[in-house]
């Protein structure tokens, strides 16, 4: 019997929070980078799973059960074939959920459902088809596969842009095989960063507390009126399995990112080649920055466009007087006070598009212009 599992998110290290100013520029200076993104005294892993009119009001059970029947016939199961190099050589596989998004037989889910797969199976009602991988997105974990039919309706594609916590959400997906498994929640939060790959972040998440499970990766986060607003990719647990802390990406990353997909175009991104840290007023007063927020730049990446634009990040021989340092405040004006914001921002902008960093070195502002370049594939 082939081996089955359900796909979860990407194992990162311990998640740590800096308790103090010097241990954060020790782990800084070591190599550590800003993809830290929690703490607790059990160790926390992200665990990858398996235009709208804002909902105010709380729907009941009833509207939610509309809302599964009308969605549900667009959910499907997609289990990923993987070749087994072990002794007894059989296959094994990752399933995950999907949904449709055209009435071309497309359907949108996560890159890790279907990364590295032989065969991509998706059953949908009572029929199974060979899917068919158009294109991945690897840094936002996103992918359509096409299945070879036109007969099933499309969910609506809303938008994360006027989202507000405490509005209602509805996840449908294949949690541990349960197919069409569907669980409600609110929007817990906005804007949430975590990890991807890379010296990279995934920015701009909704958190949601509507259970999410391995399985559910790729389904769909809809809002009160039946419309997509997310793709569930992953749950920060000490276990495998929900705990009410699960993050969606915005449906609008999609399609941004959508006629580069379904052409089979690498999508890419504009980079500026340094890695930082966010500066938080505590940080900021014990190092007297020259500024209580902003990105300190740690790293520049060589031959990057940071360095080409003269940027040079902290030395060891610097650490001991973190004032001097380059703290990125701005770009073209519009200030940006954390990594994740910088990344947001970077990202609004085009590749081969000049832009002017606000920089303090030595507690003196200045303009720098910084040609955008290409984020690397092997970063």
């Amino acid at each position: 019997m082939n081996e089955k599992k359900f796909v979860h998110w990407r194992k990162f290290s311990k998640l740590t929070l800096w308790s103090s100013a010097p241990l954060l520029l020790a782990c800084l200076l070591s190599g550590c980078g800003h993809m830290r993104v929690g703490a607790s005294s059990t160790p926390i892993q992200p665990i990858q799973l398996g235009v709208n009119t804002p909902s105010s009001i709380t729907p009941s059970v009833g509207d939610v059960s509309n809302i599964y029947a009308q969605a549900v016939p667009s959910i499907c199961t997609i289990t990923s074939v993987h070749q087994n190099h072990t002794s007894d050589n059989e296959p094994t596989e990752d399933i995950g959920t999907g949904f449709i998004i055209d009435n071309q037989g497309d359907i949108a889910t996560n890159d890790h459902v279907i990364a590295g797969s032989e065969t991509v199976l998706v059953a949908i009602g009572s029929q199974t088809y060979q899917g068919r991988v158009l294109g991945t997105d690897k840094l936002d974990d996103l992918a359509i596969v096409r299945i070879p039919t036109h007969i099933y309706r499309p969910l609506s594609l809303g938008t994360a842009t006027d989202l507000r916590p405490g509005q209602n959400v509805i996840a449908i997906g294949n949690p541990f095989q349960l197919t069409d498994t569907v669980t409600s929640g609110i929007i817990s939060g906005l804007h949430r960063s975590m990890p991807s790959i890379g010296q990279r972040e995934m920015n701009n998440l909704i958190q949601t507390d509507a259970p999410i499970n391995p399985g559910n990766s790729g389904g769909p986060l809809l809002n009160a009126n039946g419309q997509v607003i997310g793709i569930n990719t992953m749950i920060v647990s000490p276990v495998k399995g929900s705990i009410g802390i699960g993050f969606a990406i915005p449906i609008d990353r999609l399609k941004k990112v959508m006629p580069d997909l379904l052409s089979g175009k690498q999508v890419k991104y504009p980079w500026i080649g340094i890695t930082g840290y966010t500066v938080t007023p505590i940080l900021a007063q014990h190092y007297h920055l020259p500024a209580p927020y902003g990105v300190l730049v740690i790293q520049v990446l060589k031959n990057g466009p940071a360095a080409q634009a003269g940027l040079r990040g902290i030395h060891k021989t610097d650490s001991a007087n973190l004032s001097n340092a380059e703290l990125i405040t701005a770009v073209n004006g519009k200030a940006v006070h954390s990594v994740s914001e910088l990344t947001s921002t970077i990202s609004e902008y085009r590749i081969g598009q000049k832009i002017y960093l606000t920089v303090f070195e030595n507690k003196r502002a200045q303009n720098i212009p910084l040609i955008l370049g290409t984020f690397p594939e092997d970063e």
